[in-house]
């Protein structure tokens, strides 16, 4: 593999600053939009999660500046103090976006701290779109160029990057100050597997450091901070310390090809290690017409990188909701017994159900070594009447090969607004989808999230280009 070039950063630091809304493809735009709606839809649901309400709290009362809100709660704090809490509560679910090949969730980090400057000094539609596409497009670029993975947490020491592009792009940097933030970012870029694997809260507090450093990076360059100008190819830098990097995913077609295609848009809240698992049970049970009680017996057949994530028997610990997001068995046995898998099933009272985790444990979880990162997948059911099912999940739902459908993105976005733990209205959601999938013509986007409050949401007349009927 060939070592990076010498000007790497700068090479990327001169794309993001020369990034125009009017040069993205259509395609690229739309894609940008789903991303967006998305995310804020799974933060809203992520208001619910363990934890989430005792820091929002804490940090709320060590106050600050009121420069940006805090989602669905609308507290009103500094910057990045409100791109820490978006970004706890983004990925609080394991609901957000992720970049199969690139191994990275970019959305719960770049879209909280674009959003939090964009609330703080205002910005328009075009200008949340561009710097959304930069420092996704970065941190995925970023993820296909690693060449190792050894416990690294990717989306957040990726993640840091992605977000100063994000936020130096959004807050108009140029050239040299958004190298030295990508400089700056150097120093805050962590992050492990280890909280993942014991199954603890601080697994997705890491996107919301990755997301509060990105801002803090942004703004220390804009006031004159300097930084290293080699933090990827420097001798101390990623390249050499964390993971080699191949230059050719990295740098190539910058700015004609746009890798931020390949990301997933989740249809189930939950690791992704169980998206297969979740899909062929709920086949079964839909092809057959089955119930828990038909069931002798239950195999989970995955892949060698999903065993290591989410294969081990379940145990509900301290962290009962963290347990059943990396938990295979968990995954299979709810949507046997509920028929389906939602939000509601990572209530720490549905986890804690003795009916679901008896039938946990009988999920026997075997590992094809042939397999690759998700798929295949297979669940096969020996019911008391001597009847077998198998059901073999060769493609996700919600990955580029099977997008979820306009209706179903809408679907879970709709869902997830009206039942945070403060309720949007079913027509304040609708509207801000509909503000959503126009985002290119809104003015000003404090008209669309500087204003939240609990369920009160309303869009200014200088969202002037669309009418906003609702739907």
């Amino acid at each position: 593999m060939n070592t990076l070039p010498p000007d790497t950063t700068r090479q990327l630091a001169r794309w993001i600053v020369d990034l125009r809304f009017e040069n993205l493809p259509a395609t690229t735009v739309a894609m940008a939009k789903r991303q967006v709606l998305d995310t804020l839809a799974v933060a809203w649901a992520g208001t619910r999660a363990d934890s989430v309400e005792p820091l929002r709290k804490l940090i709320v009362r060590s106050g600050g500046v009121p420069e940006a809100s805090v989602w669905c709660f609308g507290d009103r704090l500094p910057a990045t103090q409100a791109a820490f809490l978006n970004g706890m509560l983004a990925s609080a679910l394991d609901y957000d976006s992720l970049h199969d090949r690139a191994t990275v969730h970019p959305d719960a980090i770049t879209l909280p701290a674009l959003l939090a400057l964009a609330d703080a000094r205002g910005a328009s539609g075009r200008d949340v779109i561009t710097a959304l596409v930069a420092g996704n497009e970065l941190m995925v670029r970023l993820g296909l160029a690693a060449r190792s993975h050894p416990g690294w947490f990717y989306s957040s020491l990726f993640g840091v990057f992605g977000g100063v592009a994000a936020a130096s792009r959004l807050i108009g940097l140029d050239e040299t100050r958004t190298l030295h933030a990508l400089g700056i970012a150097l120093s805050q870029a962590a992050g492990t597997q280890q909280p993942l694997l014991e199954r603890s809260l601080t697994k997705r507090l890491q996107t919301a450091y990755a997301a509060r450093s990105s801002v803090e990076a942004a703004l220390f360059a804009e006031v004159g901070v300097t930084g290293p100008a080699q933090p990827l190819e420097g001798s101390s830098g990623i390249h050499t310390l964390v993971t080699p990097l191949d230059p050719a995913p990295l740098l190539e077609g910058l700015g004609t090809r746009y890798d931020i295609h390949g990301l997933t848009l989740k249809k189930y809240a939950s690791c992704m290690c169980n998206h297969g698992p979740i899909e062929a049970t709920l086949r079964l049970i839909t092809a057959h017409n089955l119930k828990a009680a038909d069931v002798q017996s239950i195999v989970a057949t995955i892949s060698p990188f999903m065993h290591r994530l989410t294969g081990a028997p379940f145990s509900p610990g301290d962290n009962p909701q963290v347990s059943a997001q990396f938990s295979v068995q968990y995954s299979v046995a709810s949507a046997l017994l509920r028929g389906r898998f939602d939000v509601s099933d990572l209530d720490p009272s549905a986890v804690l159900n003795a009916e679901v985790g008896a039938l946990a444990s009988r999920v026997q979880v075997q590992v094809n070594p042939a397999a690759s990162k998700f798929v295949p997948a297979t669940v096969t059911l020996q019911l008391h009447d001597g009847r077998r099912f198998e059901q073999t999940v060769h493609t996700l739902p919600g990955t580029p090969d099977a997008p979820l459908l306009p209706e179903e993105l809408n679907h879970k976005a709709l869902t997830s607004f009206t039942d945070a733990l403060r309720p949007m209205s079913r027509a304040h959601a609708q509207a801000l989808i509909h503000a959503i999938q126009t985002l290119e013509t809104c003015v000003d986007v404090r008209d669309l999230l500087g204003h939240a409050r609990g369920n009160e949401f309303q869009v200014s007349n200088r969202h002037t280009q669309s009418t906003m009927e609702l739907t």
